[in-house]
């Protein structure tokens, strides 16, 4: 009895181990310092206050479009709290113009337009739950649709919860291939992380 349960517990950590240098091995450092990929549209900043996976599959078929549709997912590090305000978070254009987080307000009135999009995004879109298992998932909820609930202009992250969304951009002109950049400042620290749409 002694044995199997000692078995069991060996197994158990040999597992956890393997997965460890799984997760490890998944992720390859960009040449920006920081900044890991961790698949073809995926990529993940791990801050100080604030984690950041970003996942952009489908940005890379909006070329044109006058809505930029990022995937993000967020937490904290262990013993650490994030307060990510929406005037807080932008992406740079590839000119290097700022563009910041659409309002609910302007998300509402594209949202007719923009409801075959939202269809799409939400099949062609990659699995961000890279995080530590321990992490209770929830909604980030910067917006949402028209009637179905409320939006919040903040969310408070930390080491227990996972927050999963959607960000949406209003880009004047349209999407441009180049270089973007997500931002997020935070009161002590900064959440950059570029990506590359039209190559």
């Amino acid at each position: 009895m002694k044995r199997t349960a000692r078995n069991i517990m060996l197994s158990a950590a040999l597992v956890g181990v393997v997965l460890s240098l799984v997760g490890c091995s998944s992720a390859t450092p960009t040449d920006t310092p920081g900044v890991d990929r961790l698949g073809q549209y995926i990529l993940r900043q791990e801050g100080p206050q604030l984690w950041v996976v970003l996942g952009y599959r489908f940005a890379t078929s909006q070329l044109g479009d006058e809505w930029l549709i990022l995937d993000v997912n967020l937490t904290s590090p262990n013993g650490q709290t994030a307060t990510v305000k929406r005037e807080n978070v932008f992406v740079q254009t590839p000119g290097g113009s700022k563009i910041p987080l659409a309002t609910q307000r302007e998300f509402n009135e594209a949202y007719g337009a923009l409801r075959p999009t939202l269809a799409r995004a939400q099949i062609d879109r990659d699995p961000l739950d890279y995080f530590p298992p321990n992490r209770v998932e929830c909604d980030l909820k910067f917006f949402t649709v028209p009637g179905a609930g409320v939006a919040y202009d903040e969310v408070t992250l930390n080491n227990f919860r996972a927050c999963y969304g959607r960000l949406f951009f209003k880009v004047n002109g349209g999407i441009q291939a180049g270089r973007w950049v997500l931002g997020m400042d935070l009161p002590e620290s900064e959440i950059r992380i570029p990506f590359e749409l039209g190559k």
